[in-house]
């Protein structure tokens, strides 16, 4: 069975190199109620069910006085991420906590809280029945709920321990103490024993149709894959799994496996996308291989997807009472009123908040889907440099503000009383820009199976435009040599006075190319639009000076 670490980079898209998020095609589907993005974000699943490690659930904690564990474990691991949150352990920050319960065999385990300005953590183990220990698991719900019950949002990140036989984990949300002292309840439910089991399906890999394979197993009613040729030497696996029983179709990660004539298994060309909502809402994935290899004589396929072995059920709640005390005084709060002039929108850098595992901005501005046009945001905090990311969660539950969040790039704690003579850079570098199509039409005339090319000139760039039927839906893919384009992010037509949008297909981090999909199209002409397009810059950098 693949390692939770695998699953989270799988899931979660953690390739280290940052994709721009298609934040207009998301926030369009989410107004249409239909999420189907295949671009995935640093940090951000676009899958819309439960991740295998990250679930929204909750977390506390509290940053208070050095502590001595009662329980030693190695964290460095599952923190490999949260070096910040790393350093403030090694220094002896926390607050020790150490409760536990036990219920049917399987205990949970408070060890150490974490909580500033910023953020709260929460370090755990959870040890599993004797004879369920090792595999994958999650939880019908893990929450955290303050005194009068109302639950916290977060999420969690969770590693197995072989050697002490206990899943280490960490619980990570932005929400912060208020009052000086606070009871909290943290409950996990149900405890889920999951595996990876394969069913053998003979795909032919030289067969550009589309196949289907009927399974009727564990929930799992059908298969089917189409091809696509993508980028030269390329082959996009487009999968579609359909369900007898809506429950595993909320659980499970369905994906195709490729293995060559000595059962090595062939590695994707570019990190998949599992678990988009299909054209009727069926589980859909994309997976770019090798041509070459995939069609090598000897191949065998399968379809891998999770299935629940066992479980455990029950509650497992541990009675929190975390203290604020020293909050104060490892945190320092800076209001700010920098205006950003390089974009069109208005907006400015209202506050500065600096803890010693984290440096948060927080952006004012006019416009609800304002964004920061920069693939990768960085702080030079006199010479030292943090990795950032967009709070996309608070910038849409919040309108009129971005949340900008800031990890460190190695595991030392921030100097909160060295800052007033320190220089603190804003920097934002691979500059995308998001446009509005035009309102002129890209006319595509003698639709049939034979796939035809034109080309055109949109807004100043060069554009393929490719269009053909297959299973009796219409398929128009756009690309441009033009590096510095970034690529049509989603087309639609008119109807009467109606914007029919196609559904977006497949859009992968690297290139310009983008397909989309006009499902049981019966026409020989259409009048396609697009809603908007993307433009890059990679040498463009912002530089903003924050003291």
């Amino acid at each position: 069975m693949e390692s939770i670490e695998l699953n989270v980079r799988n899931h979660m898209k953690r390739t280290e190199t940052v994709q721009y998020p298609d934040f207009d095609q998301m926030l369009s589907s989410i107004e249409k109620n239909e999420l189907r993005i295949v671009d995935e974000t640093y940090h951000r699943p676009q899958r819309r069910k439960t991740s295998v490690a990250i679930i929204a659930g909750v977390s506390v904690a509290v940053l208070a006085t050095p502590v001595y564990a009662a329980v030693q474990y190695d964290w460095s691991s599952i923190l490999s991420k949260k070096p910040g949150i790393e350093a403030a352990l090694e220094a002896g920050y926390g607050q020790q906590v150490e409760q536990s319960v036990t219920d049917h065999g399987v205990t949970l385990t408070v060890h150490t809280a974490f909580t500033d300005e910023n953020r709260t953590v929460l370090l755990y183990t959870l040890k599993p029945e004797e004879a369920t220990r090792g595999q994958e698991i999650r939880y019908d719900r893990i929450v955290l709920k303050d005194s009068s019950g109302t639950p916290i949002e977060g999420h969690y990140v969770q590693k197995w321990n072989a050697e002490q036989g206990v899943y280490q984990g960490y619980f990570e949300t932005n929400w912060v103490m208020t009052e000086e002292l606070s009871k909290l309840q943290f409950s996990v439910t149900n405890v889920r024993y999951l595996e990876d089991l394969e069913h053998e399906i003979h795909w032919n890999p030289n067969d550009p149709g589309t196949q289907q394979f009927t399974i009727q197993k564990d929930g799992i009613q059908t298969v089917k894959i189409q091809p696509f040729a993508s980028s030269p030497g390329q082959v996009l696996l487009n999968s579609s799994v359909t369900f007898t029983d809506d429950a595993v179709q909320e659980q499970t990660w369905a994906r195709i496996a490729a293995y060559d004539s000595l059962g090595n298994k062939i590695r994707e060309t570019e990190s998949p996308a599992y678990g988009t909502s299909g054209a009727t809402g069926e589980y859909a994935s994309q997976q770019k291989f090798s041509g070459q290899l995939l069609k090598k004589k000897g191949n065998r396929f399968a379809l891998v997807y999770t299935h629940e072995k066992g479980r455990t059920d029950g509650t497992w709640n541990v009675n929190l009472s975390l203290s604020r005390k020293q909050m104060e005084s490892g945190s320092f709060v800076k209001t700010l009123d920098i205006p950003l002039h390089t974009w069109p929108e208005e907006a400015s850098i209202r506050e500065l908040v600096v803890t010693p595992t984290q440096i948060r901005l927080v952006l004012n501005h006019q416009d609800r889907r304002f964004r920061m046009p920069y693939q990768t945001l960085q702080l030079d905090v006199g010479g030292r440099v943090f990795e950032g990311e967009v709070g996309l969660e608070e910038s849409d539950s919040h309108a009129g503000k971005t949340v900008l969040r800031f990890e460190p790039t190695d595991s030392i704690t921030v100097d909160i009383a060295s800052l007033k003579n320190t220089s603190i850079t804003l920097i934002g570098k691979e500059r995308v820009d998001v446009h509005k199509g035009s309102d002129v039409p890209v006319r595509l005339t003698d639709i049939s199976s034979q796939p035809q090319t034109i080309r055109t000139s949109y807004e100043g760039y060069p554009v393929h435009w490719t269009y053909y039927i297959k299973d009796n839906n219409l398929y128009v893919e756009s690309e441009s040599p033009d590096a510095s384009f970034g690529g049509i992010n989603q087309t639609y037509f008119v109807e009467g006075k109606e914007s029919m949008y196609l559904i977006p297909q497949f859009y992968f981090g690297s290139g310009n190319k983008h397909t989309d999909m006009y499902k049981n199209f019966n026409g020989t002409d259409l009048d396609l639009y697009v809603w908007n397009y993307t433009t890059k810059n990679p040498d463009d950098e912002l530089r903003v000076k924050l003291n």
